[in-house]
């Protein structure tokens, strides 16, 4: 069983901890090892130290911005999912994400199983597939 590497990125302790909570609670196949930042500039700290799996964006944080942390992290990985949090209602700024790379967009306040099942989506996505044994000799 291989462990999938989650990182949330999100200026609210509380919104963290409960989405910490969320995803440890969550049934999946593989193990999952969550990490957390508190800000952008954390965040991509983390990105680099963590080598995440699937990343759960705040877009709205002080000292660097989810959009910003966004665009930084898709130009040096467009593979990994990013799935955009924001309790803003507006659709200007989630179509800007989406458009810049994210995967999905979870509104605040979240439903914990909207989260799991996205959370799974995308990491099954991910998936790398089991390397095929060598061909016997004839």
């Amino acid at each position: 069983m291989a462990t999938r590497r989650v990182l949330i990125v999100d200026d609210e302790a509380d919104v963290r901890g409960a989405l910490a909570d969320i995803l440890r609670a969550m049934r999946y196949a593989d193990t999952l090892q969550v990490a957390e930042a508190a800000d952008g500039q954390e965040g991509l700290s983390a990105v680099v130290a963590e080598r995440p799996d699937l990343i759960l964006l705040d877009l709205q944080m002080p000292r660097v911005s989810g959009l910003a942390l966004l665009k930084q992290i898709h130009e040096a990985d467009r593979r990994l999912p990013i799935i955009v949090i924001t309790a803003t209602q507006d659709t200007k700024m989630a179509a800007e994400a989406l458009g810049n790379g994210a995967v999905a967009y979870l509104p605040k306040p979240f439903d914990p199983r909207h989260v799991q099942m996205l959370v799974a989506t995308f990491l099954d996505a991910t998936k790398r597939p089991p390397a095929k044994p060598p061909d016997a000799p004839r």
